[in-house]
């Protein structure tokens, strides 16, 4: 929702934030990535470089499907066990805007800097796009001990020491090759990382001027106890014969790189949008709005994508016009489609695009036959304390950093769109939209296939990541549980949670995106399978 003037939030959400200026000097840039500070540690544990590949075009970060994440071991003592956290700095550049990712002692940060903005900007963050260094080097101590490594095709992958391993990180299946003193290779469905010893140890310094935010910063990584298979990967050190007879008989190891195909009848699309669009286009869209991120390589079941464009900033939800809109741009894509039937359809709603066509069913202007399949995503089906909160923001009611913020959107006084997502049964509703809302709800339950509904706002990190969070944490939602806009229980709208999982492969998917990350936005994150929406999408039908 309210996705048109968001960007307003951006300047506010840096004040609003744990962010500070640095000295420009502090923060590496891209081309200054190969100038890490050689040192001479007192530690035998070389420094790492472990180079991503990423193998889906959804899970690229700033725009780079390959990357390099230096990592400094810190070694320490806990009863005569070696433990281990690794510091780790990474650099992409994206247009003009360089971004410099850090984790010192467990706490991560993100620097970003353009010629626009002059100095850098810090903030500590506690979701990262780059994958966690710390959660790899804890899996390798687990590592499991496989005669070979194999795609899902069949097809083997070389290892030329013969020393194959199995790890498992966030819940995602990698297999291991061991190089002795070379490195080590990690092979995954989605990614590949090739892990190389480093010469000369690099220094990684924290960013300066976190002063009176630190107490905030989160530690996201803690010391982890290391296996004598772990020692080994990690510094290249042989493998001793007690330590070989201790892994458990090898067995074959497959990885899940299959790509998904459409398992059902391949039909035409139709994507309709949510709060925060203000022209309508009179008939449905050929090219993707800015609203929608790309699933053009990620749709094996839509023969044609097509999207409705609305004024959803004027018009309610449960305005009769507009849902008369929403079902002409439905029927317009199917051939088979007549009268008020919407046949052999894929629809995807995103946000208060679901409860649009949930109230054109509810009142009969169209239906969905069964050869039609409909998709939601964060759909407000209880309405959203967002709204409330705006509609209190133009009285001057709620805290300073909102009240500018709607002076700064210019949509004081709210906009029919707004006020009709008031949430169910409290202040800003009545009892018409009450009723609505519960019909809508059950048509809901009715027709829909798959939902996506989130239990947490911390998202995929983007530039829209600081707004999301900042609106989960001042708007009043009556549950911890949501996107930043919309709960989890307004989106599930009765469907018991138990019917929910929290991976891709799951078709009432509980995910930890935000609101804007449900629009397919940001696409899928390396690691984290509550985050994969793109994915979800890809291998739903």
């Amino acid at each position: 929702m309210v996705i048109a003037f968001l960007s307003s939030i951006l300047t506010l959400t840096t004040l609003y934030s744990l962010s500070v200026q640095v000295e420009p000097s502090l923060a590496l840039d891209h081309q200054q990535l190969g100038g890490l500070q050689a040192q001479t540690a007192n530690t035998e544990w070389p420094s790492l470089r472990f180079y991503f590949t990423i193998k889906r075009s959804s899970m690229k970060l700033h725009g780079q499907s390959s990357f390099s994440v230096f990592a400094r071991p810190v070694l320490s003592d806990s009863n005569g066990t070696t433990n281990v956290l690794y510091d780790t700095f990474t650099s992409f550049a994206q247009g003009s805007t360089s971004y410099n990712y850090i984790t010192i002692d467990g706490v991560a940060y993100v620097s970003r800097s353009s010629p626009e903005t002059g100095t850098p900007l810090v903030q500590c963050v506690n979701s990262v796009a780059v994958p966690s260094i710390n959660s790899f080097v804890a899996a390798l101590s687990e590592a499991t001990s496989v005669s070979s490594i194999s795609a899902s095709n069949g097809s083997a992958i070389e290892c030329s020491s013969g020393s194959n391993f199995k790890v498992t990180v966030n819940g995602v299946d990698f297999g291991v090759c061991a190089s002795g003193s070379s490195g080590f290779t990690i092979y995954g469905s989605d990614i590949d990382i090739t892990v190389e010893y480093l010469s000369s140890h690099v220094e990684i310094l924290p960013p300066i001027g976190i002063v009176g935010t630190t107490g905030d910063c989160k530690v996201m990584s803690v010391p982890t106890s290391v296996s004598t298979i772990g020692r080994s990967l990690l510094t290249g050190e042989p493998v001793s014969l007690d330590s070989k007879r201790m892994l458990q008989a090898a067995i074959d190891f497959s990885l899940d790189d299959e790509k998904c195909s459409c398992k059902s009848k391949p039909r035409p699309c139709i994507f309709i949008h949510g709060l925060g669009i203000r022209k309508e286009e009179p008939q449905n869209a050929d090219e993707r709005p800015k609203y929608w991120g790309d699933l053009t390589d990620h749709a094996p079941c839509c023969s044609s994508m097509k999207y409705a464009v609305l004024d959803t900033i004027k018009y309610a939800w449960t305005d009769k016009t507009q849902q008369q809109k929403v079902c002409d741009r439905m029927l317009a894509v199917s051939e088979t489609s007549g009268g008020t039937t919407v046949s052999d359809t894929i629809i995807i709603s995103h946000s208060m695009g679901g409860l649009m066509v949930a109230g054109a069913i509810a009142t009969g202007t169209c239906s969905l036959a069964s050869s039609s399949t409909w998709i939601s995503t964060a759909s407000p089906m209880t309405g959203s304390m967002s709204s409330d909160y705006f509609q209190d923001s133009c009285k001057d009611d709620t805290i300073l950093f909102m009240e500018i913020f709607v002076d700064l959107t210019g949509l004081c006084p709210a906009g029919d769109g707004i006020q009709s997502l008031a949430y169910q049964n409290e202040t800003y509703s009545s009892k018409k939209l009450d009723a609505a809302y519960v019909a809508a709800q059950t048509a809901y339950r009715r027709n829909v296939y798959a939902l996506m509904c989130s239990n947490q706002y911390a998202g995929i990190y983007s530039i829209e990541h600081l707004q999301y969070r900042t609106l989960g944490n001042v708007v009043p939602h009556k549950s911890d549980k949501n996107d930043g806009m919309v709960e989890f229980q307004s989106c599930a709208a009765g469907i018991p949670e138990s019917k929910f999982g929290n991976s891709y492969r799951d078709r009432f998917y509980a995910t930890n995106l935000n609101h804007a990350d449900a629009a397919f936005r940001h696409g899928d994150s390396l690691l984290d399978t509550t985050k994969m929406p793109v994915k979800w999408f890809e291998c739903l039908l």
